[in-house]
């Protein structure tokens, strides 16, 4: 088997050098992030880029995980709050665990027959829900047979120079998608893989040598994903849209090797993101570029609220990445009036319409918005999870308030944790206040079965907080190993507890 694998991995590289010669020129990742930097805001005045230095390079990102593992190590509804699949547990434990094989080329959606720039999924889907796992179970356990396997699974890739050669969408809608999607799928695999390498190295469980063999495939991998504005789409000419969601995802890998690596232009590149979001955002804290009337396309007019969600969760997370590093990016204010407190305002109070009683606006019709799919979300970018960094360090304002109110209903109420990997960090496992998480009496999950018609030996039970979510997971485990005929055999609610 690993013969065969060898062969493949050869066949592959020889097959990409044509696809290696035709990446774009790399530039600074300043550079790469969209959109002017303001040379002055309300607050704090006049901003240079190049005053905002690493103070504390190497390691903790987010959380000093030694800590936090003390106060979750007490917590008994542990499993829930960080969202523990016991069934990996089991795997990991018994030395049953599969390694995820590196990914040698980095694709976009063009090379899913049939999917659509809307529709595809991640080639790297397996690694991301892996390293999900790994990270949330070290830091909710403390158990190492989960960090030395995250070691070996984050050795394998790097090893292997996993995304050496990134290849282009190509055309969608209609013109040169160039390698936004194609990036995005990267990043979106990195930033948990990123946070991992902070937990190996939080836990000193590294050697000198599997340490440089790590920094030096994420800086490379990281480089790769500097390729300017245009993500090498679009015309000469043409501008990327600052300040929107994909550029936030970009900005949070800067920020996060920033730190890392002790690179100040790296860090500088996800401030240079926060402000020029801040900069563009209306007076009334919404996106100009994700807030909008769109039919077509990416559909703003009903996705919006989720693509404002990504924005905003972006800008939190950076700001709690630079306040461990001795910088308030939240109390920063454009001579508008905008400040990230603003814009979660924004988006708080029109996921909670109706009950909030926003209007709506010639952008934004919150009636047609999808705010069940914002609200509902466990995972990814697209999910509220940061609002527990956020309550931790604002407990009592009135937005926060508003947070708990549309959101939480109570704080820590169980169908809504959000476990946010898309940040790297399992964002509730991290931030929430376990003092506040006090369920009682009878608690609810949802149970799907999946059945497959051409196949009656399949049958397949997930139990979970939602029943979108259970569904979800169910189909996924069936299509994942059967092409056509899964289907939903049943879903119900079931209670436990009293």
């Amino acid at each position: 088997m690993k013969k065969l694998l060898g062969i493949s991995i050869i066949f592959l590289l020889i097959l990409s050098t044509s696809f290696a010669e035709d990446y774009p020129k790399l530039k600074s990742p300043i550079v790469s992030i969209a959109g002017k930097t303001p040379k002055k805001l309300k607050v704090p005045g006049k901003i240079s880029l190049k005053d905002f230095k690493v103070n504390k390079p190497g390691s903790i990102i987010y959380i000093d995980i030694s800590e936090r593992q003390k106060k979750l190590k007490l917590f008994k509804n542990i499993n829930k709050l960080c969202g523990l699949q016991t069934g990996y547990a089991q795997k990991v434990k018994a030395g049953n665990q599969i390694l995820i094989e590196p990914i040698l080329e980095g694709r976009g959606f063009k090379w899913q027959e049939g999917a659509t720039p809307i529709t595809g999924d991640n080639p790297s889907a397996k690694m991301v829900d892996n390293t999900n796992q790994l990270n949330s179970h070290w830091m909710a356990t403390g158990e190492e047979v989960y960090l030395n396997f995250l070691k070996k699974q984050l050795l394998a890739w790097a090893k292997a120079d996993a995304y050496q050669v990134l290849i282009s969408d190509g055309e969608a809608w209609g013109g040169n998608f160039g390698y936004i999607d194609t990036l995005e799928y990267v990043r979106q695999t990195i930033v948990r893989m990123l946070f991992g390498y902070d937990l190996l190295r939080q836990a000193n469980a590294l050697t000198e040598s599997e340490d440089k063999i790590l920094y030096d495939w994420f800086e490379r991998v990281v480089a790769k994903t500097s390729i300017g504005e245009l993500d090498g789409s679009g015309k000469p000419g043409d501008k990327f849209p600052p300040a929107n969601h994909t550029e936030a995802s970009k900005a949070r890998v800067y920020t996060m090797w920033g730190v890392i690596s002790g690179n100040d232009e790296y860090f500088q590149a996800g401030l240079k993101y926060y402000l020029v979001a801040l900069k563009l955002t209306r007076k009334d804290g919404s996106s100009p570029w994700e807030i909008r009337k769109q039919e077509k396309h990416s559909k703003r007019s009903i996705r919006g609220l989720e693509k404002f969600t990504q924005v905003v969760g972006g800008m939190v997370m950076i700001a709690e990445i630079f306040k461990n590093q001795g910088y308030d990016l939240y109390s920063y204010e454009t001579k508008k009036g905008v400040t990230v407190h603003k814009m979660i305002d924004f988006l708080i109070s029109y996921l909670g319409y109706p009950e909030s009683g926003v209007k709506k606006k010639k952008y934004i019709d919150p009636e047609r918005q999808q705010r069940e799919k914002v609200l509902k979300a466990n995972f990814g970018d697209n999910s509220l999870g940061w609002s527990y960094a956020y309550l931790k360090r604002f407990p009592n304002t009135d937005v926060s308030k508003k947070i708990i109110k549309y959101y939480m209903k109570p704080y820590g109420y169980w169908t809504k944790i959000g476990w946010s990997h898309g940040y790297g960090v399992n964002c509730a496992c991290a931030y929430a206040d376990l003092s506040k998480i006090k369920p009682s009496g009878k608690r609810f999950e949802f149970i799907a079965i999946v059945k497959n018609k051409s196949d009656d030996k399949v049958l397949i039970k997930v139990r979970t907080d939602s029943k979108e979510q259970a569904i979800e997971e169910a189909m996924k485990k069936c299509t994942d190993k059967h092409e056509n005929g899964c289907y939903v055999h049943y879903s119900s609610q079931v209670a436990f507890g009293g």
